[in-house]
């Protein structure tokens, strides 16, 4: 009987990164042209020449898709015009509407009333801080991407001088990666937009406050901006650990040909020594990218956690006072608390995803070691790889927010505490200026 064919999707690096471009771009989160995107566009228009790819009025060869570093991204001054135009009409726009919400506030508890500016507020500071370190990282970003289609090109060099075809091949698979990226962006969005309609985060009290006509402009597009920026570093996270998990496979297959003393398979080590060495090369670019936009994320999602706990519990605290709800209903209090769901959720992501590609790193390493059963002969091959192998050995890989701290699952767990505490001192103070 004839085996059955299975056909599988597949598609190059380059193309799969084009979808997160052109959300990024629409979002104001990457104001530079991505030359890939041109070829593809111009390709599937149906080019006269295939030699030659039109971007603005000048033609291009396609092997110089590339800008003058060899970056696949170009600087695009439209592009940085539309960033900036937009950023700020929109910090103009909510800060008019934020005064005008001002007046409103007639709350005579402290804490409540600076939870209200705050909510006010954030969102144009989000907006201007988000877009304004996005467009300054430009360069950090062409350089990572230009990374990792490096490495792309690099791993069929490593499978191919194994020589060996017992191994089971392996191959990156972009369409996963793709297709988790478009998961992650609609669930992402469509649940702070679920959320924002039954519990307006920028107008939340204790009792919660119902949509209004602002929060489409005030509240959604922020938490919108938010999201795409978390989803872009985890998104270039995740291409990182794939292909670390890819190199740690290849060499789990490799020792045994390593113990045999199979010269093809150190030769296909040694290459995959310089590739591991490309992506540490990428996680330190991914800290340079994403570092401040990080922070800016990891502090407003702290932040918003103490003030959503700390009205969760005041909801509780005055209703087991009173053993009545004061205006309080059990709808408002779940919204509430779906919203602290969501937040923790969120920094979950954003740790998991970067003590993951660590772990894979550092995995990496540990597999390159020497093993005690090698021979003589062995031993000597391994030399050079087990030279290179001690310069990672020195280098502390890590993500980081500016240096200032971690990011890993113990950045989570701290998080969980910090928020606690602060709650306990908010709810102190809150009942010793009412004079409870």
């Amino acid at each position: 009987m004839p085996r059955r064919k299975v056909f599988a999707w597949s598609i190059s690096l380059q193309n799969a990164i084009i979808p997160l471009y052109i959300i990024s771009k629409v979002s104001c989160l990457n104001a530079f042209t991505y030359l890939p995107l041109c070829h593809f566009l111009d390709t599937y228009a149906g080019c006269k020449s295939d030699k030659c790819v039109k971007i603005g009025t000048a033609g291009i060869p396609v092997k110089h898709l590339k800008g003058k570093d060899g970056t696949p991204l170009a600087f695009s001054f439209i592009g940085v015009l539309h960033a900036l135009g937009c950023s700020l009409a929109y910090a103009s726009y909510h800060i008019l509407s934020s005064l005008s919400q001002s007046g409103k506030l007639t709350d005579s508890n402290l804490v409540r009333v600076a939870i209200d500016l705050k909510n006010q507020y954030i969102g144009c500071i989000l907006v201007l801080g988000i877009v304004m370190v996005s467009l300054v990282r430009q360069p950090a970003f062409s350089r990572l991407i230009q990374v990792l289609l490096s490495v792309d090109r690099a791993i069929p060099e490593m499978v191919r001088t194994a020589g060996l075809s017992a191994i089971t091949k392996v191959k990156v698979n972009n369409i996963v990666w793709l297709r988790n990226v478009l998961l992650m962006l609609i669930l992402g969005v469509g649940v702070k937009a679920v959320l924002e309609v039954t519990n307006c985060l920028m107008y939340i009290r204790d009792s919660g406050s119902p949509f209004s006509s602002n929060c489409l402009l005030l509240c959604i597009i922020p938490q919108t901006l938010c999201v795409i920026s978390e989803l872009q570093f985890v998104a270039f996270a995740l291409l990182i650990s794939e292909r670390l998990k890819l190199l740690n496979r290849w060499l789990l297959q490799l020792l045994p040909h390593l113990g045999r003393g199979s010269e093809a398979a150190y030769e296909s080590v040694r290459h995959l020594v310089r590739i591991h060495g490309q992506l540490l090369k990428a996680i330190g670019l991914l800290n340079c990218c994403f570092g401040v936009q990080n922070t800016i994320l990891l502090l407003y999602q702290f932040v918003t956690l103490v003030e959503l706990g700390y009205n969760t519990c005041m909801m509780s605290v005055r209703y087991a006072e009173a053993e009545v709800q004061q205006g309080d209903s059990t709808e408002d209090f779940l919204e509430t608390v779906y919203w602290v769901v969501w937040f923790l959720v969120e920094i979950f992501v954003l740790c998991y995803f970067s003590h993951d590609t660590v772990e894979e790193a550092r995995r990496t390493v540990h597999l390159l070691r020497m093993p005690n059963v090698y021979g003589p002969c062995q031993r000597i091959n391994f030399r050079t790889i087990s030279q290179e192998q001690l310069v990672f050995r020195n280098v502390k890989t890590s993500i980081s927010c500016c240096g200032l701290f971690t990011i890993d699952l113990t950045l989570f767990h701290a998080i969980i505490g910090a928020t606690t505490t602060y709650l306990i001192i908010l709810i102190q103070f809150d009942q010793s200026f009412n004079g409870d």
